[in-house]
Order: structure tokens, then sequence, then C-alpha cells
């Protein structure tokens, strides 16, 4: 009866000290998600601009779609750079992709064809999707905003991630975080180099509005190519 009674009393104990993690686990791996990286910053330096890493974190789903759709305001920054992950998957659609300093959109999207690869799943912390690197043009100290496109629904320019299925569906339920920046004395933007263990396929802006013509030469998980366009 003693010994029924410890037993009963060290259950308790463990479910006390680690369920919530096991709980907070569930939790994590059932929400899918594309975030910016830093949300929110200072620019110290305006003329060298600053970065943002798009994450994403795929939860307990395989995905074999996602799609990024940010808005930003061209009279204020101007996309100079844009780097994606070759790594995560198959394809990048060109009709699917585009930069456009006129009207101020950036929509990449990452494709991998049901039976043609691996469909991608996050392992561990989430993955950069894409790095954006903005060139400040406004001398006004004025409130930058990156805002995510984003209704539920697969319609183009909208942001989903998309697991495969008859048909696919968007496991991305909720609109992700708008990235917010301003003018000050201290600026974190992006991930450091040293923390990304996979190189970024990269393209240059050339006109606004130009759509993306490249495809990723051959593709592994957390490895990349590079590709680089210049004018």
């Amino acid at each position: 009866m003693i010994v029924k009674k410890k037993i009963q009393i060290i259950f308790i104990i463990f479910n006390i000290l680690f369920y919530p993690l096991f709980f907070s686990s569930a939790i994590m791996a059932s929400s899918p998600s594309f975030s910016p990286y830093p949300v929110s910053g200072i620019i110290k330096n305006r003329e060298s601009g600053f970065t943002v890493d798009i994450l994403i974190d795929s939860g307990e789903y395989e995905l074999n779609k996602a799609r990024m759709v940010l808005n930003f305001d061209p009279r204020l920054v101007q996309l100079t750079k844009a780097s994606r992950n070759n790594s995560l998957f198959a394809q990048w659609p060109a009709d699917e992709s585009t930069l456009d300093n006129t009207n101020g959109v950036v929509m990449l999207t990452g494709f991998t064809q049901s039976g043609s690869g691996d469909m991608y799943k996050t392992s561990g912390d989430p993955d950069v999707f894409a790095r954006l690197e903005f060139e400040v043009i406004t001398e006004e100290d004025t409130q930058i905003v990156l805002e995510w496109e984003f209704t539920g629904g697969d319609d183009l320019f909208q942001t989903v991630l998309l697991t495969d299925g008859s048909p696919p569906y968007n496991v991305l339920t909720t609109r992700p975080q708008n990235a917010e920046f301003r003018f000050g004395v201290l600026s974190q933007t992006a991930i450091e180099s040293k923390h990304i263990p996979f190189i970024l396929g990269g393209f240059l802006m050339l006109t606004a509005g130009i759509v993306i013509t490249s495809k990723p030469g051959t593709v592994r998980k957390k490895f990349g190519t590079v590709v680089l366009y210049e004018k």
C-alpha cells in the first residue's frame, strides 16, 4: 500500500514537471508559420540599409508548396537583393515569383511536385526561406513596415503553406506578424551568417516588376546552389 502511494506521488510529480514541456511541444508542432527576423528593429545607418530574413516552420506537416508575399512602401525603401534557400524545395516557379519596386511587392514560391522529391518539413529550428536586402531612399524619420498579404486562401499573391492532399490545403491559418523598423542608434538585422548552415541562392533586382526566371540546380536539404544575377 505504501509502495503504491509512493508510485502515485512520483507520477503526479512527473506530470507537474514534464507535462507542460510535452504540451507546449505539441502546440509548437501544430503551428506552421512564416516569420520575419528580426520582427522589429532600429536602423542605425540609413546609407547601409537593412536586411530581413524570412523564416519558415512547417510544424508537424510536410509541405509541397510555400509562398511568401510581402508589401513595402516603395517611396521609403527599395529591394536591392533577394536570396532564396534553394535547398528547401525542388522548384521555384517563375509565374509565382516577382520583385516589384514600383508597387512595393516581393513574392517568392517554393514547390516540390508529389513523387518528384522530398516534401519540406522543418527539423528543429525554423529554416531561412529567403533573405531580403533593402536600401532606404527616404530622408524622413518614419516607420518602415513589411506587411504580409494573407487571406487564408491559395490565390496568387497570397501567402500560403500547402501540404500535399487531394486537393492540397493551406495549413497557415493565421496572418504572419509584420516587420516594423524605425531610425535610431541600434540595429540587428537578419541572422548572422555563421548561424546559417547552408548557402542561399540569390538574385539581384534588375528592373521594377521583373519576374524571377531562374530555376535552382541540384537540390539537397540544407545545401543550396548560389545563383547571382547582375546588371
